[in-house]
């Protein structure tokens, strides 16, 4: 072989050396990408696997009836976000919230967690009979039910989405007397303002003490009350302003809920706890428990006004009334009045009061009512709607007290809050 065919030979031998070897380098980088993808799709398998956990629980339909219906005032009809549309059912309870307020009832049955499209559920159980025991079963997103003569499904959401409960460092806390306090608190809240410039003016405020006082006012009239419970207060705590709206669910909810008898041994202890909460105040925050039910819901921050002060101590005038014969003499005139600006006039003297009206075109009305006088004659203008929104309800005898023309006038009826309302400024 002659030296040039010899080298021809091996640089040929080189390159297929060189071929071979990129060919080696490709197995091997096709093996990892192979291994790689393998890696990737058992990852993926997992967590599909994961998400299609499969939780199946059994609850009585009429035990869920009345616990969604006690949930219903929280669930947002219109939520900021999606998952509030929904109520988590999780290790014996059933929860909803609205970011603001949330409220947990124990729901026996229940078993692990899922998520319950509210208003589509709760109008199928209507008409699912009260005895029949709910399948529920929730595998990724999707809800199955079934019960004995049907079956329903509905996309959902995973649990771990809904909104954790806030955790409350109590400053306060104390069992009261619900009986007293719901009703109570609830006859405030036509007192609160509805608009938003004023926050502290739009729920009651609860001044603690040996015997708490509870007030609310508009600006133009107020209700002011002392109540019998005593909530000791902290010392970087002693005012608590609770929205109206919470007010509302907390009468909701304790007209509804079945009373705790656990731990109960005698009639006498049953009738004496029927009527317990467990209340607590901390982090801007209230906390009610009683019965199945927890509530929990943010307060309004601020400094309310000094309700107290503005009561009149001993008004010179004051006149005594029949409710009725007051409200059916303002209903009378009521028309007219609000032709005008609203208002009724109202002049006493000699055991007879004159309630009139006016407006521009439509003339002057009045009516006359016997009335029980202390101190002068005197008169005064007030709001006819504010008025009857008082006078509701109200068949006993109402004392209006009065210091001039010019000053807030204050009603009184038997164990009802003390109420005052602005006057008007007319011409006499």
């Amino acid at each position: 072989m002659t030296r040039r065919k010899k080298a021809q030979v091996e640089e040929t031998a080189a390159e297929v050396e060189d071929q071979e070897t990129v060919l080696a380098d490709g197995e091997d980088a096709n093996l990892e990408t192979v291994d790689q993808e393998e890696e990737l799709t058992a990852e993926s398998l997992a967590e599909e696997l994961a998400n299609a956990v499969t939780v199946t629980m059994e609850v009585q339909v009429r035990k869920l009836r009345e616990a969604m219906d006690l949930l219903g005032p929280v669930v947002p009809k219109k939520p900021t976000l999606p998952v509030l549309s929904y109520i988590l059912l999780k290790n014996g309870q059933a929860m909803a919230c609205d970011l603001e307020t949330a409220v947990v009832v124990d729901l026996p049955g229940v078993e692990g967690q899922c998520m319950v499209p509210f208003r589509s559920v709760l109008e199928l159980i209507k008409y699912i009979p009260g005895h029949e025991m709910l399948a529920i079963e929730q595998s990724g997103k999707e809800l199955n039910l079934s019960w004995s003569e049907g079956k329903a499904s509905y996309e959902t959401r995973e649990p771990d989405e809904y909104p954790p409960l806030p955790k409350l460092d109590a400053k306060v806390q104390e069992i009261v007397d619900g009986d007293t306090l719901v009703p109570a608190l609830l006859s405030m809240v036509r007192y609160c303002a509805t608009g938003t410039d004023k926050p502290v003016l739009s729920g009651v405020s609860v001044f603690l003490g040996d015997s708490i006082e509870i007030a609310a006012g508009d600006g133009y009239r107020m209700a002011y009350k002392v109540l019998p419970i005593a909530i000791p207060p902290a010392d970087n705590l002693k005012t608590v302003i609770i929205p109206a709206k919470t007010i509302e669910l907390l009468d909701h909810l304790w007209s509804k809920a079945p009373r705790s008898t656990q731990g109960v041994n005698s009639l006498i202890e049953l009738v004496s706890s029927r009527g317990k909460m467990r209340l607590a105040f901390g982090d801007n925050r209230l906390v009610a428990r009683f019965g199945p039910v927890f509530v929990g819901s943010q307060l309004i921050g601020g400094t309310p006004p000094n309700f107290r002060q503005l009561i009149p101590s001993e008004p010179p005038m004051e006149v005594r009334i029949y409710a009725p014969d007051l409200e059916r003499a303002v209903r009378r005139v009521r028309k007219v009045a609000e032709e005008g600006a609203g208002t009724a006039r109202f002049a006493w003297e000699d055991g007879t009061m004159t309630v009139s009206a006016k407006a521009e075109e439509k003339g002057e009305v009045q009516a006359t009512i016997p009335v029980e006088i202390q101190g002068e004659p005197g008169k005064v203008a007030l709001n006819v709607k504010y008025l009857l929104e008082y006078l509701k309800g109200k068949t006993g005898l109402v004392t209006m007290s009065v210091s001039s023309p010019q000053s807030p006038v204050l009603f009184r009826y038997g164990g009802a809050p003390l109420v005052l309302i602005m006057p008007m400024f007319v011409q006499w």
